[in-house]
């Protein structure tokens, strides 16, 4: 009997340990070496694609008890849980109506998911490691009914060795448990004070998007099979680099009888870092023939070999090789050259056979900063001026949230936005502290595309004292891992708008920073944003005021104004009987009688709703406009003052020597400052941006935007310049009543410098005469080559206002950057243009399939008409769709033609609908082309 027992109380006790609760001391499977993807695909096993996912209560203890799962169901990893009811149609779209609140249960339960996996029999003897690079938030992980630990946090992990847990030959059966980061903490959980739980807030229920937190396996899963010896880790530098030679520094891991998580970065207690005794410490040398070889490869052929004889001892051996690149083909951010990628393939050899490989792409490239023009104002300054290559530039970016609040990563999401951001003139996106650490998805693209990368650490807007260190220090170390070989990649960031010197976030700053300077020298690292000379501001403003009211500012991080999505959003999102009394958007009862509206409103307050009626209010009647006119005059509104703004700051260089505007898209369909909606439509303000972001850009130095009658505008142009050579043409300024008829007119001959320039042209002054009353002028600044061939173009409309007349207000509004004023009683810019005609015609000149989802078309629009044609748009109708074109919102000059380049996504399938393409203007009958006929 005692036998018997014995067996019984054994097996007992292997139950209990393989299915021990989550609440119990169970192995932390958190730890910060990540474990490089395999290139060889026998090394290889992708565990992404179909999972079945089911939800309990509580957390099992056995997984025996998964028997009475809920709701069980097939989804695909990467997902989040909410995107997985969605697909699988149990639940409607959760961005339209207020669907959003038939998902708030979901973080209150705990999550299963399982997959079964074959294991070959000739991997045995190999180890393998189970790697799952995103589970939000909390995990435990079953291999085979084994329970292996738990682990924590979302960006990276856990890795767990599975050799001795698998069925060689056999399928293998992996459960997955997740609970969200406010596991128990629903009601107490508050996204800019997370406590413990390191988790962006923006996706964690943050401003204007309560309903939304997300849960789930968001990134995805694969199992590494690894060798006795194995590399890990690469890391390659570019140390110089001309037209002739590169000079590059290879750093790398070799693993010999261990793999990374036998590794330890450091003592986890209170102990000396490096003390061997008398003895010394002991190494066991290989005795075993290893070779590696580096290859160059440029479009799938080789460029250049190295192949080096590394001395190892058993455990972990750092190798370092200098490489020279002979003839390197350059990697250059977008607007300065061709983004240039190599495809490096790293083989370790044994005995002459291949046993280990790894591969990525490589962009050789040098960036350099040095300091700006302007005085230094703050005892924290770095220097913001960078030199791509040896080329100085005024860096044009673009700050950058999640593609989608509930991760819904797709390389078509990215590649949609990113081509956006690169047809846009964008050289660098910041990912923004309140978002992810982003997918490789996003890196490769942006390397593809020439895009450099500010990337900020997840640190948003909060104190951090009860950040977990261990865990905080493993996500860190992961990602830096991850990165650091992209060429994107130019700044890393503690995070957005904290105080890094505080004492609650010492320690998570300290551990960012050491371990970049461990890991990753190469770049600049700033605690945060804005810190070091870079600047945030959302000023309500004259938006000419900024090169006066930020003069000596050498970074602008974030800056940007309030616009609506176009009014077809709502129509699909919105019950439209909201959509009257919009003109009363800031009435107290407005939200109660509005409350979808309102759901799809981030930061619904005195700061943004205000501010962006006003804006509205220069361009239509904002008493009580319809959805359509309201949606066009925010964006327009919104599309003037970032124009100015940019054309301010980036006259302002060299003492100025970065514009990042806030923000290209928004992670769900919301009025809010975007570029770009949800669905990917590219608003007004797009375009209004990108033709400052154009190479070369001829600007008015406009002194403000509201003139009095009688008063002088002086007028000169700001031609900044991106160039490598010398650029000679003759720029001109035209001044037009509100009928567009020509006030007066000059031109002059410029020699524009190369490189990064600003050149100054005066042309005098302009009298605005004394009955000139409520109403507007049009100021056209071109600039045109020797050839008469139009190179840049830029319109204003200032306002000439009876209100001007008291000097009272004139007074302050000269001298300070006051409010910008609500015009109530107009006068309208829309109206007024509409007040006199002119005709457009418009040609398909070719119509491309690019997939089974997007096309590109190309058309001709001529004004053939004897005025300017204001504001053109191009447009698809008739279907649910996105687009962003090579222009639209633009002038175009009586007998002249323009070709636009129009990048469509179609959201649904075409079919039998009547697609069709119109271009109008706000003086001009709309023309429409058929694209399906």
């Amino acid at each position: 009997m005692s036998a018997i027992r014995n067996k019984l109380i054994l097996l007992l006790i292997n139950i209990i340990f393989n299915n021990i609760s989550f609440s119990q001391n169970i192995k932390p499977l958190w730890q910060p070496f990540r474990v490089t993807p395999r290139a060889l695909p026998t090394q290889h096993i992708d565990m992404s694609g179909l999972w079945e996912i089911s939800h309990t209560d509580n957390p099992v203890n056995f997984l025996s008890e998964l028997g009475n799962r809920k709701e069980a169901f097939e989804t695909t990893v990467p997902n989040s849980i909410q995107w997985s009811y969605c697909k699988a149609g149990k639940l409607p779209h959760p961005y339209a109506h207020q669907n959003s609140n038939l998902y708030q249960w979901m973080d209150e339960k705990v999550w299963y998911y399982q997959k079964e996996v074959e294991i070959p029999t000739e991997v045995k003897g190999n180890s393998l490691i189970l790697c799952f690079d995103g589970i939000d938030y909390f995990s435990r992980v079953w291999v085979n009914d084994s329970l292996t630990g738990v682990h924590e946090g979302m960006f990276g992990g856990p890795d767990i060795n599975i050799s001795k847990l698998v069925k060689y030959g056999g399928l293998n059966k992996i459960v997955v448990e997740v609970k969200a980061g406010d596991w128990g903490n629903k009601e107490g959980y508050n996204p800019r004070a997370s406590g413990r739980i390191i988790k962006p807030w923006y996706i964690s229920g943050g401003s204007g998007i309560k309903p939304f937190f997300s849960i789930g396996m968001w990134q995805g899963a694969r199992i590494e099979i690894l060798p006795e010896y194995h590399l890990e880790r690469p890391y390659l530098t570019t140390q110089t680099a001309t037209k002739d030679e590169a000079i590059l520094h290879l750093s790398m891991e070799l693993l010999a009888g261990v793999t990374s998580l036998d590794k330890q970065l450091h003592p986890k207690n209170n102990s000396q870092i490096h003390h061997p005794s008398a003895k010394g410490t002991s190494f066991q040398k290989v005795n075993e023939k290893l070779e590696v070889t580096v290859e160059f490869l440029s479009e799938g052929t080789t460029v250049s070999t190295k192949t080096f004889t590394p001395v190892i001892n058993k455990g972990v051996n750092w190798l370092e090789e200098n490489i020279v690149l002979p003839n390197p083909k350059l990697w250059y951010p977008n607007g300065m050259g061709n983004p240039n990628l190599y495809q490096i393939k790293i083989t370790l050899k044994k005995n002459g056979i291949p046993i280990d490989q790894l591969d990525f792409d490589y962009g050789v490239r040098t960036i350099e900063r040095i300091p700006t023009t302007g005085p230094r104002t703050a005892d924290r300054w770095e220097s913001w001026q960078f030199i791509i290559n040896g080329e100085k530039l005024f860096v044009k970016g673009m700050n950058w949230m999640p593609v989608d609040v509930l991760l819904d990563l797709s390389e078509d999401h990215y590649r949609w936005a990113l081509e956006a951001v690169k047809n846009m003139g964008v050289q660098l996106v910041r990912v923004w502290g309140g978002g992810l650490l982003e997918t490789d998805i996003f890196y490769k693209l942006c390397d593809e595309l020439g895009i450099m990368v500010w990337q900020d650490f997840p640190i948003g807007n909060q104190d951090t004292p009860d950040y977990p260190q261990v865990i905080w220090e493993a996500q860190v170390i992961q990602n830096i891992f991850r990165l650091r070989n992209h060429p994107s990649l130019a700044v890393w960031c503690g995070g957005n708008e904290f105080n890094p010197y505080s004492f609650g976030n010492t320690a998570s700053i300290g551990i960012i920073e050491r371990n970049l300077d461990i890991f990753d020298k190469s770049r600049l690292f700033v605690r945060t944003s804005p810190d070091d000379g870079s600047m945030h501001t959302y000023p309500d403003m004259d938006p000419c005021w900024y090169n006066r009211s930020y003069r000596f500012e050498p970074w602008i991080s974030e800056t940007g104004i309030h616009s609506m999505p176009e009014a077809s959003l709502f129509y699909e999102l919105v019950n439209k009987d909201e959509f009257a009394d919009l003109g009363k958007m800031w009435d107290p009862n407005f939200p109660k009688e509005h409350t979808e509206f309102i759901h799809h409103f981030a930061e619904y307050g005195p700061g943004r709703v205000p501010r962006m009626l006003s804006r509205a209010s220069h361009i239509d009647d904002m008493a009580d406009p319809s959805i359509e006119s309201i949606t066009v005059a925010t964006q327009v509104g919104a599309g003037e003052f970032y124009q100015v703004l940019s054309e301010k700051m980036q006259g302002n260089y060299p003492i100025t020597a970065g514009l990042m505007t806030w923000v290209f898209k928004r992670p769900w369909p919301v009025i809010a400052i975007q570029m770009m909606d949800w669905f990917g439509q590219a608003a007004a303000p797009y375009y209004f941006l990108k033709r400052t972001y154009e190479p070369t850009h001829a600007a008015l130095d406009l002194e403000r935007l509201i003139w009095a009658p009688g008063e002088k505008i002086e007028l000169k142009s700001k031609i900044t310049h991106a160039g490598k050579g010398v650029l000679s043409g003759i720029v001109s300024v035209t001044v037009y009543d509100g009928k567009f008829k020509t006030l007066w007119k000059q031109e002059k001959e410029t020699t524009i410098e190369p490189g990064a320039s600003v050149t100054q042209t005066g042309f005098g002054e302009y009298f605005i005469p004394d009955l000139y009353k409520d109403s507007y002028l049009f100021v056209v600044t071109e600039l045109k080559n020797k050839q008469e061939e139009l190179i840049s173009r830029s319109v204003y409309y200032p306002r000439v206002l009876k209100q001007m007349e008291d000097q009272g207000f004139h007074g302050k509004y000269v001298n300070e950057p006051v409010p910008w004023p609500t015009l109530d009683k107009g006068p309208w810019l829309k109206p007024t243009v509409a007040g006199t005609k002119t005709k457009l015609e418009s040609k398909l000149i070719a119509n491309k399939s690019i997939s089974s989802d997007r096309s590109q078309i190309k058309v001709k629009i001529t004004n053939t008409g004897n005025i300017p044609a204001f504001l053109v748009r191009l447009d698809v109708a008739g279907i649910k769709r996105a687009v962003f074109a090579t222009d639209n919102y633009f002038w175009l000059a009586p007998g002249e033609s323009k070709d636009v380049t129009v990048n469509i996504l179609w959201r649904e399938p075409v079919g039998n609908k009547k697609v069709t393409m119109g271009t109008e203007a706000w003086n001009s009958k709309k023309q429409t082309i058929k694209l399906n006929d």
